[in-house]
């Protein structure tokens, strides 16, 4: 047992995990060890489930894997723990890992600062200290945590469609991300954003980091009522600059969010 928890300075570690489920492997297993291991896995999700901001995706892969679950947590040893579990509940070789992404939810750095925000208000000529200034000032302010906490710490949504991928910046001559300047930097980011919002209600979008952890620098996690809202956006904003002129993308996974009774019938485990 772990006496020094690991926990994240602020937001959530987060984890996305694929597998092939091996059939001859499982073929194996008596009818009664297949609902055990089927019933041992279910309690494990959810006693990590029941820990403290932590979060369980459950998703019936399409196409490049069998099952995907997406782990959210505040705790690293928690989190690496499940996922030895998780390969090792069903037996020896059933979950053959296909692909994993290690990243921590992170705020953005591209939202105005309140020394903005002010800077604003007085060039559109608005008095310090009237109804007006404070009104659109505790607006900022109240915006700004809002959209902090969103990031640092999403609750995500039981939208049946999932789609995942990695990104980076290039750094390449006459693309290179990183040799902008900062204001450089956030006025695409800003025209970046514009596209996203046109989604709101329609698409859910959570951003995670792993500058350090992974070869990609960031995750991208889109959840939606319609598979096509998500082709959409992803479409529209390959044609924004950030994506066009600077953007890398990794594999896509894509999968069905599922409670695990229904997750165990969609992948013929039982019966």
């Amino acid at each position: 047992m772990v006496d020094s928890p690991l926990r994240a300075r602020e937001g959530l570690f987060v984890l996305h995990l694929f597998y092939d489920w091996d059939r001859t492997v499982w073929g194996r297993l008596s009818p009664k060890e297949k609902e055990v291991a089927c019933a041992r896995l279910g309690e494990r999700l959810k006693d990590f489930r029941s820990g403290e901001q932590c979060q369980v995706v459950s998703l019936a892969c399409i196409g490049r894997a069998d099952v995907g679950w997406i782990l959210l947590s505040p705790e690293l040893h928690s989190l690496q723990q499940l996922e030895k579990d998780l390969e090792r509940i069903p037996g020896p070789g059933v979950l053959r890992p296909v692909y994993a992404f290690f990243s921590m939810t992170e705020r953005s750095e591209y939202l105005p600062t309140e020394e903005e925000v002010v800077q604003g208000l007085a060039n559109r000529g608005i008095p310090p200290g009237s109804s007006q200034w404070e009104s659109e000032l505790a607006e900022a302010r109240q915006r700004q945590k809002y959209l902090t906490e969103m990031r640092l710490y999403p609750t995500l949504p039981d939208w049946p469609f999932v789609s995942f991928y990695p990104m980076r910046k290039k750094r390449v001559p006459g693309a290179n991300w990183y040799a902008l300047s900062f204001e450089e930097r956030r006025k695409l980011m800003q025209g970046h954003g514009s596209i996203g919002r046109k989604y709101q209600g329609k698409v859910l979008q959570m951003v995670t980091g792993a500058t350090g952890f992974e070869e990609w620098e960031w995750g991208v996690t889109l959840f939606s009522q319609d598979p096509a809202e998500i082709k959409s956006i992803v479409y529209e904003m390959r044609f924004d600059p950030v994506s066009a002129w600077y953007g890398e993308f990794g594999p896509f996974f894509c999968g069905l969010q599922l409670p695990l009774p229904d997750l165990w019938v969609r992948l013929g485990l039982l019966g």
